[in-house]
């Protein structure tokens, strides 16, 4: 499908905007009517370098508030838009976007809606232009697609079509059954944008939180499934405004939209990628070396299990949790994963233009392909156990790697600046197919926390994004998280160990007391072994936290219990309140 995107999705002036949008590699654009009236170029001279940049000019948007108004007034209308046709004529774009009326003193009166887009299709006719109609979703008395499609319908004008904007549907609440009936022939355009699910007005919303597909949690795929099975066969086209985009590098932007565009379309299987992996798990942690981390690792249970073959990297090994520390070039904390096949997610990362990790890879070692999300983590895909392409293959044995008990990576918690969040949630949606779970927020001593994990339909991965509201934002990975059957056992063993744990005020187990009425043994108990406690239905959560480690991050031990499936969020304000504390 033609791919293209609206000026207004971007930063900066027109004609870098126009720059990015073509390095990017789309066909086209829509082009607001702000970029034009604020740039030097002329219409003509815009057509041109439209031109020699390879982009074709879809549509011009928008016309405003041009129905539904009082008949005394619509002579100016008439006027003003010959003046935007005459504009149109010399860009070129065969296309004109009308919004529905916002005015307060628009009219509720269907016909007449549908006698003066009429009457404006019969001006647009005479210069080969459309007209997409628009329902906003603030549109005083149109503001719902079936309502735009009925007065298109009773326009009974062939240059006066249907315009389609996915965000405009799902934040009313329609979706892609709202299309039945409208032939592919009478939609004009297709816009197409996400968002956060967020309760709040319709209008804010859309200002500042829109997205591109796959960085938010509406259905834009189920709505533009429905408008191509009608037969539309015109541009599928970005629309986002949100506060992000408009302080984003316009380069950045543009790279991040047309990733979206090659994510819709491989969901509507236009153009298929290489699939995400059906599974996921967790592999290993790895850490830049420093003469602090072998000690560290020590009072923590760890001990040697290998040394790479080739490469000053070293794993250490806990029972199930394995750390790799790397002596080499690498600055900060890794993860590790366990898909299948690893070909097959390197690829899929190439496809949707995500970055590889620059790395080296002797004969014979396993692929291990990295690839760098949006916030600077790097994410080292292996094949599983047994596989040639299984990470652990790389490593020489040590004669005694040690037992431990831990059961392996339970989850890391990833801080990401605010205006990178939409790019991280596309990084693991988009490519793992990682599952978001419920926004949730804190406040902690000098801002606020917001907080969000994500998941795999199948697999054991659990990656939780934080973004930072304070005064001094974290980044990268905060917190690993260790499972255990027994975290008082584990509490007795770190604290014989020398490692500090993150001391718990007395205040919260009184008022883990009163929430939960656990008695005075148990109480005293948690309070002894400075553990945290939650619970829902049947399943209980008990876990301890270290203090700062060297390694940048905190560790977290936790025992779930009943399938308790949480993080704990009900102590999270304490937590977050000692920590910064310290």
């Amino acid at each position: 499908m033609k791919k293209g995107i609206a000026t207004v999705s971007l930063s900066g002036v027109l004609a870098d905007k126009l720059g990015a949008i073509a390095a990017a590699g789309f066909d086209g654009i829509e082009l607001f009517d702000n970029d034009l009236v604020s740039s030097p170029l002329s219409p003509r001279e815009v057509a041109s370098r439209c031109a020699d940049l390879g982009l074709t000019i879809d549509l011009f948007q928008p016309v405003r508030d041009v129905e539904g108004v009082p008949p005394e007034r619509f002579d100016a209308v008439l006027h003003r838009f010959r003046a935007m046709l005459a504009v149109i004529r010399e860009l070129g774009a065969p296309v004109v976007l009308a919004c529905s009326n916002v005015g307060p003193d628009a009219i509720d009166d269907l016909d007449l809606t549908a006698s003066q887009l009429h009457a404006l299709g019969d001006l647009a006719a005479k210069d080969g232009v459309t007209i997409a109609y628009e329902a906003l979703a603030w549109g005083r008395h149109v503001n719902r697609v079936g309502q735009a499609w009925e007065a298109v319908r009773r326009a009974d004008h062939p240059s006066v079509t249907l315009a389609v904007d996915t965000f405009h549907m799902l934040s009313r609440g329609d979706d892609g059954s709202a299309l039945a009936g409208v032939p592919g022939d009478r939609i004009g355009f297709l816009q197409v944008a996400d968002a956060p699910l967020l309760d709040m007005d319709v209008l804010e919303w859309s200002r500042h939180f829109r997205c591109f597909p796959g960085e938010g949690t509406l259905d834009v795929a189920g709505v533009v499934a429905a408008t191509l099975a009608t037969g539309y066969a015109g541009p599928l086209s970005l629309e986002v405004f949100s506060d992000v985009v408009r302080e984003a590098d316009p380069a950045v932007t543009a790279r991040d939209a047309m990733r979206s565009l090659v994510f819709l379309e491989d969901q509507l299987g236009v153009a298929p990628q290489p699939p995400s992996p059906a599974s996921i798990d967790p592999a290993f942690l790895e850490v830049p070396g420093s003469p602090a981390v072998p000690p560290l690792l020590e009072s923590l249970g760890f001990a040697p299990a290998g040394h790479h073959r080739t490469k000053p990297v070293t794993w250490w090994r806990q029972g199930d949790a394995h750390v790799v520390v790397n002596d080499g070039d690498s600055p900060d904390p890794a993860l590790g994963v366990v898909a299948a096949p690893v070909s097959g997610v390197a690829e899929r990362a190439k496809a949707l233009l995500w970055p590889a990790v620059d790395r080296t890879r002797g004969a014979g070692e396993a692929h291990l392909p990295g690839i760098t999300s949006p916030s600077g983590l790097h994410v080292f895909v292996s094949a599983p156990a047994g596989d040639e392409d299984d990470w652990q293959r790389d490593f020489l044995p040590v004669a005694a790697p040690g037992d431990g008990s831990w059961l392996g990576l339970d989850h890391v918690a990833v801080a990401v600046p605010p205006d990178r969040l939409n790019e991280e949630v596309s990084f693991l949606r988009t490519l793992f197919a990682l599952q978001a779970g419920t926004a949730e927020e804190f406040m902690e001593p000098h801002g606020r926390l917001r907080s969000r994990a994500f998941r795999p339909t199948t697999g054991a991965l659990r990656v939780v994004l934080n973004v930072e509201e304070s005064v001094a934002p974290a980044s990268g990975i905060t917190q690993v998280a260790f499972g255990c059957t027994d975290v008082r056992a584990e509490v007795r063993a770190l604290r014989s160990r020398g490692v500090p744990l993150m001391p718990v005020p007395d205040n919260y187990y009184v008022d883990l007391d009163a929430r939960f009425d656990l008695g005075t043994e148990l109480v005293a108990d948690l309070r002894e072994h400075s553990l945290l406690y939650d619970r829902a239905g049947a399943g209980e959560l008990l876990h301890a936290f270290t203090a700062p480690l060297p390694t940048g991050f905190h560790v977290e031990l936790l025992e779930r219990r009943g399938g308790y499936d949480g993080y704990g969020s009900a102590g999270t304000h304490v937590r977050l309140a000692m920590q910064r504390s310290r």
